[in-house]
This record gives C-alpha cells, sequence and structure tokens, in this order.
C-alpha cells in the first residue's frame, strides 16, 4: 500500500485555510510619539480618519496636522482610497502630494513632519513577522526599550520641533553605579538581570510619551517631551528612588543598585545641535558620580 505524504511548501501549508485570509492594516512606522510606532491598525469597512482631534480612530500628535487630515476608505471595488480632507500641509503618498490616490501593498503615507503609517495587506503571521523584524531594528535585544539609533533619530526630530516652536525639551542620561563590580562579582548573568529591571523599572516611572534607550553598555538616555527642567529633574529623582528602592535579587541572592543622572533642558536656543544637548547631561552624569553616586545633578542643582 502507497504511503501517504503530504507537502509543506511554506509555514502557511501549516495554517489551513482559516489564517491565510488577508486583512489590510496601517502600520505606524514613524511618528513623534515613540510609544505610536509599531502600532497596528486593522481597516474595516467604512473609514478611518486621521489627524489631530482626539475623537478619531488614528489620533495623530504631530508638527503640521490638521484636525482631520486625511482618510482611507473602501471603495466599492474593494480597494482602499487615501483622501486629504483639505488639510493645510498636504497628504503625501510615497514622497508625491496627493488628493485621491488607490493604496497598494506595502505604500507609505505621510502626514506632518514625522509621522509615516504604511498600508499592508498580509494574513496575521506576516503581519507579526514583519513587525517582529521593525521592532528588532528600533529595539535593544536584552531590555527591549529602544535602541541608540532609534533614540538618536527621533531626538534629532523632536529637538528640531521643540526649537521651532520655543517649547522646552529636557534628556536624562544615567547609567548604574558600579556596574562593572556587579559584573565581576555577581557574573554576567546577574548582570544583565540588572540591566533588565533597572530598564522595567524606569519604564514603569516614566510618562508613556517619553523616549526610554538605552544608549550603550550600562547607559541610559530619557527624553522627556515639552517638559522644563524643574519637571524633569523631579522625573529623575523618581527614578532614582525607584532604583534605589527596588529589588534586584539574582538567584536569591540580592544585589544593591543604583544610579547616577544628569539633567539638560533646552530652552529657545541654549544649544544649537541635539548633540550638545546630550554632551551636557552627560556632563551632569558624570559631576553626580564624582558627587558621590546615587544622585541628580542638573545645571542648577548639586545632588538630590
Amino acid at each position: 500500500m502507497a504511503e501517504d505524504k503530504t507537502a509543506v511548501h511554506s509555514i502557511k501549508d501549516l495554517l489551513g485555510e482559516a489564517q491565510k485570509k488577508n486583512a489590510a492594516y496601517l502600520i505606524v512606522i514613524s511618528a513623534r510619539s515613540p510609544a505610536s510606532v509599531g502600532r497596528m491598525i486593522k481597516l474595516e469597512k467604512g473609514e478611518l480618519v486621521m489627524g489631530r482631534s482626539p475623537d478619531l480612530a488614528l489620533q495623530v500628535d504631530d508638527d503640521g496636522i490638521s484636525r482631520r487630515h486625511c482618510k482611507i476608505a473602501q471603495a466599492s471595488n474593494g480597494h482602499f482610497q487615501l483622501v486629504d480632507l483639505g488639510s493645510t500641509n498636504g497628504t503625501y503618498l510615497n514622497g508625491i502630494k496627493v488628493n485621491v490616490a488607490t493604496l497598494q501593498d506595502g505604500d507609505k503615507i505621510q502626514i506632518g513632519a514625522n509621522t509615516v503609517v504604511k498600508f499592508s495587506i498580509q494574513d496575521q503571521l506576516e503581519e507579526e513577522y514583519q513587525r517582529s523584524i521593525y521592532e528588532s531594528a528600533t529595539r535593544d535585544g536584552l531590555t527591549r526599550i529602544f535602541n541608540k539609533k532609534y533614540f538618536i533619530d527621533t531626538l534629532r526630530k523632536e529637538f528640531a520641533y521643540c526649537l521651532r516652536h520655543r517649547v522646552p525639551l529636557s534628556l536624562v542620561m544615567f547609567d548604574i553605579d558600579f556596574f562593572k563590580k556587579i559584573n565581576d562579582t555577581f557574573g554576567h548573568p546577574a548582570g544583565d538581570h540588572v540591566l533588565q529591571k533597572v530598564a522595567a523599572k524606569v519604564s514603569e516611572t516614566v510618562r508613556q510619551e517619553d523616549l526610554f534607550a538605552r544608549y550603550g553598555g550600562e547607559e541610559f538616555a530619557l527624553m522627556l517631551r515639552e517638559s522644563p527642567a524643574d519637571n524633569s529633574i523631579r522625573c529623575a529623582e523618581r527614578c532614582r528612588r525607584a532604583i534605589d528602592g527596588g529589588d534586584f535579587a539574582f538567584n536569591g541572592t540580592p544585589i544593591k543598585v543604583t544610579i547616577s543622572l544628569g539633567v539638560a533642558t533646552l530652552f529657545d536656543s541654549d544649544f544649537a545641535q541635539p548633540e550638545e544637548l546630550i554632551s551636557a547631561a552627560d556632563k551632569y552624569l558624570y559631576r553626580a558620580k564624582r558627587g558621590g553616586r546615587n544622585r541628580v545633578d542638573a545645571s542648577d542643582i548639586s545632588g538630590p
């Protein structure tokens, strides 16, 4: 009797027909708010409007966006169309300004200075895979917070926005005190555990709209949008206390962890380039370390 054999040509064959049905999605791939990046919105029948108004399905907080900027609607033939709603600064499809255009898989829509969404027709598995690929390019592999490249790219956009609109932008740089000693004493797995726990505790402490990233090694960066110096110093102090009072035990062994933080704030034209803001925050960070560690330092304070 002949043996039955089933050929599997792709992972889709394992999923069955039920999971092969395609759907249309919008994926936020660039935005002023880091929390929006990677967001995926499934397009249903009807229309989806994008703009600044808080009652919209996709509210966008960005420079140059109208309250009701544009919409995506499904035509009678099943295709999705991008329609500009008379916006002040226009809607762009793959870099070209449009009023009405039919969307194709992979098209990129830009509204405002920083917001880009991708139109994608995928099955759920493919969409999750693409989102994981994007996250791997923007997230730190160990801590799962944003990586240095994404932080620098976003800081440049935010710096230009805040300078243009004369609103404050604060930056907190911090690192883990005596981190080499932690590695040497407890081992590198314990060091990785500490990095992960520090990232998690600070993520719980800051606002959703703030950008938190691993800057390198045991150093972290926190960008506080439209936050004046006094608010930013208080935020840094909350982060310091959260770590100082945290439980970092590894395999039952307690590990004492503290951080030192430096805070710098952009007002009007205090700094010409975002790199200067980073350098200033770094300067205060190292002043905090020289001052005894486990403390916050800024231009007008000398410690917690």
